[in-house]
This record gives C-alpha cells, sequence and structure tokens, in this order.
C-alpha cells in the first residue's frame, strides 16, 4: 500500500492534481479480531485511531510532494467501499498494491486489486511490493482480436506522452489467428502514426500460435524491461480454467 501511495502521489504531482487516500475497514475483522482482543465494545475507538494515522500519512505525502491530500477511512466490502467512493469524488484514476489483507486467497477467489479492477468506473493501476521504480519510461500494450481491444489506445498515448514513455505494442494471436495477422499490422500502423503525433516513440511485435499469452506477455514485458503494462479489465485471450481470464493472470 504505501509503494502504491508513491506512485500515486508522483502521478498526481505531475498532473497538478489531488490525492485521496482511502482505508476501508471490514466491519467483520473489527468485530470478530481487534475488540475482543482489546476488550472494547466501540468500533469508533478503532475508527478514531485509524483516522490519526492516515491523517499523519497524508501531511507526510502533502510535504513530499506538494499536492492536496483527503485522507478518508470507511466501513463496509472493501471493492464496493473504493468503487463508490471514487465515484463519488469523480476520480480520473485508482491506485492500489496487488498484496493486500487478502493475498492468501487471492489465486482461488481473487484479490480486492482484481475486484476492484473489474467494477471500476475508471482506470485502475495495480502497484507491485517489488517494484522499486517510481514513474514510466517503457509501456507495454497487449492486443489480441476482439473488438474493443483498442479501447486503451487513447488514454495510454496520454498517460505516455506525461512520462515520454516508449509504447510497445504487443499482437497476441493464437493457434487459429493467422489471418487477423493483417488486420493487427494495419492497427499498429495507425497507432504508431498516433504515437507520432504525440511526439512518442512506438515498437511492434505481432506472436502468433501462442497458447499461453498472459505468460508470453510478462516475458516480453521482463525481456524489454517495461514498467507498465497497459490492459483491458475484461480482457478474455487465453486464460486457464483455474483463473479464468488474461487479466486475472497478468496481475
Amino acid at each position: 500500500a504505501l509503494k502504491a501511495i508513491k506512485h500515486a502521489a508522483f502521478i498526481a504531482s505531475l498532473n497538478k492534481g489531488e490525492l485521496i487516500l482511502l482505508n476501508v475497514q471490514k466491519k467483520n475483522d473489527l468485530i470478530d479480531i481487534i475488540l475482543p482482543a482489546i476488550k472494547l465494545k466501540d468500533t469508533s475507538i478503532i475508527t478514531k485511531y485509524i483516522q490519526e494515522k492516515l491523517g499523519e500519512l497524508a501531511e507526510q505525502v502533502r510535504k513530499e510532494y506538494g499536492i492536496k491530500v483527503s485522507p478518508i477511512v470507511s466501513m463496509g466490502s472493501v471493492t464496493s467501499e473504493i468503487v463508490d467512493i471514487a465515484d463519488e469524488h469523480k476520480a480520473g484514476l485508482i491506485v492500489m498494491g496487488t498484496q493486500g489483507g487478502d493475498s492468501d486467497s487471492s489465486l482461488l477467489l481473487g484479490s480486492n486489486s482484481y475486484r476492484v479492477l473489474t467494477k471500476a468506473h475508471c482506470p485502475v493501476l495495480t502497484v507491485r511490493a517489488n517494484n522499486p521504480k517510481i514513474g514510466y519510461s517503457d509501456i507495454v500494450m497487449p492486443f489480441d482480436s476482439s473488438g474493443h481491444t483498442r479501447q486503451k489506445v487513447v488514454p495510454t498515448l496520454k498517460f505516455a506522452e506525461k512520462f515520454g514513455a516508449k509504447i510497445h505494442l504487443l499482437g497476441i494471436l493464437g493457434k487459429h489467428e493467422e489471418g487477423y495477422k493483417y488486420n493487427l499490422e494495419v492497427i499498429f500502423g495507425q497507432i504508431e502514426k498516433l504515437a507520432d503525433k504525440h511526439g512518442l516513440k512506438c515498437v511492434s511485435k505481432i506472436l502468433d500460435h501462442v497458447t499461453q499469452p498472459a505468460e508470453q506477455t510478462i516475458k516480453y514485458a521482463n525481456k524489454e524491461k517495461v514498467d507498465l503494462i497497459s490492459m483491458m479489465s475484461d480482457q478474455k485471450t487465453g486464460g486457464s480454467i483455474l483463473l479464468g481470464s488474461y487479466a486475472h493472470e497478468i496481475l
């Protein structure tokens, strides 16, 4: 979560934006775990403590990045509260870590970050704990043969423009999609021209006969040392029976 705050604050400062620090408490956790341990009957004491700590953190971020920071403590369903509060404040981006309190069960049940990813009405940026770099100099955009795969292009280019990032277009085609390769080449040509108008460097690569799209995407990302993968949250390319979707596997 603290790594995610650094990314969010950096982006907000670059865009002269505002940062909202949100902490959501699950009521069951407070009642079943915290209150019996400290022999309290009133959850408001815990909430006040969290508000104080979040307020201290907000002040640190304000001083370091010179941005407006608003701390909010809420209670309820983690996913619903994050999405609802983002909507209420008309947030342009949600930033969160991939390893939270539900990490142990994320493989089978889906993590909070994945559930937010699928329900949010704005882009979601997830940050891994082992990601030390702040900023984005290389961004990969995976493309498949679906009709909506190009919807990420314009927002990704606008984001990349802020950082002067190099764009990597990665085509992912399955065994029986050879006929779509030409279409993808045409699309990539159009995106390259658009990137050039934004003053961005753009390279492209198409992988065909792919059986493990998520694995191939991460392999490419690691090889090219990219800082960000920009993808549709409902992209269903390949995917295993267990995890169900390309986006979940990537996450």
